[in-house]
């Protein structure tokens, strides 16, 4: 894998996407108690999956994924409660613990890439 051939616009866009679910279940646990709320949710890795398993050629997928923006959509699966309010605090919190693992873990991908990039340039160089 190398940031030169276009993961890095990838991995950019996996953190991007992350950052926003991180920004949506914050809000969704900040509205805990508002009555009516509706929890959101951030749609991202399955749409990357459909593009992958599209049977599409090389160059339309890596169109399509150039493309892909991450979609913030209603928590249909979560029960409401009696004052209308669907935001699960403990589903809540064990999402952001996986996005902020799934963050982290994207953040070293990028940094050691950057890494091996520069240990290339300088010609096995520290």
């Amino acid at each position: 894998m190398s940031i030169v051939n276009g993961n890095y616009d990838l991995l950019k866009k996996g953190l991007d996407a992350l950052w926003l679910r991180q920004k949506v279940i914050s809000g969704n646990i900040a509205n805990i108690s508002t009555p009516g709320f509706i929890a959101s949710e951030v749609e991202f890795e399955d749409l990357f999956l459909d593009i992958l398993q599209s049977g599409e050629d090389r160059k339309t997928i890596n169109r399509l994924v150039s493309e892909l923006e991450p979609v913030i959509a209603e928590d249909q699966t979560s029960a409401v409660n009696e004052n209308g309010n669907n935001v699960d605090i403990d589903g809540q919190s064990v999402e952001m613990a996986r996005t902020v693992l799934a963050y982290q873990t994207v953040t070293r991908l990028i940094a050691d890439e950057i890494s091996r990039e520069k240990y290339a340039i300088n010609e096995g160089r520290r």
